[in-house]
């Protein structure tokens, strides 16, 4: 998915969240559809932040490119002052618009429950990776004891095969 088609996706979420607030709809139904915008934001970013590094392509993938890269800047700065302008708005919108009954109160609920979100996902990749490490650290140390063990039975084998050929011991 490119940067436009997420952003399309985004705005016509914020859309829903407008059409939302204008109906009078309650806080909840409001939160859902801010829920289903910052989902879409999210995508969104996380897509933008991958555009940052390039994925290496296997030995023998052809190296292919969808736009320029004049384009996919242009594509990036159109999608993050977007989503800026629709993060105003929707500050706007509990200080001094339609969700005023909501107050700041509900805007810091809704930033500081947001940022604990990001908080845990970036702490649970850390972890996985961390938990990854250590996986392939285990594997790594149980095939070189493995290897170790193995050819020192190898070893005592062939000296303990040495020593009984060898003239003067019968065995």
């Amino acid at each position: 998915m490119d940067p436009l088609t997420a952003l399309s996706l985004a705005t016509a979420a914020f859309q829903g969240v407008k059409k939302v607030v204008q109906a009078g709809k309650d806080a909840e139904d409001i939160y859902k559809q801010l829920s289903k915008w910052a989902g879409h934001i999210s995508d969104l970013n996380e897509f933008m932040s991958d555009d940052d590094k390039p994925k290496k392509p296997g030995i023998f993938e052809k190296i292919g490119f969808a736009k320029s890269a004049t384009g996919e800047a242009f594509d990036q700065i159109i999608a993050k002052r977007k989503v800026k302008e629709m993060e105003d708005e929707i500050r706007h919108m509990f200080t001094w618009g339609e969700l005023h009954h909501l107050g700041m109160d509900g805007y810091r609920d809704f930033i500081k429950r947001r940022r604990k979100i990001k908080a845990d996902r970036e702490k649970l990749i850390y972890e996985q990776m961390r938990r990854k490490k250590k996986f392939f650290r285990l594997c790594k140390d149980i095939a070189i004891g493995s290897v170790a063990i193995i050819s020192s039975i190898m070893l005592v084998s062939w000296m303990i095969g040495i020593i009984m050929d060898a003239p003067g011991i019968k065995g």
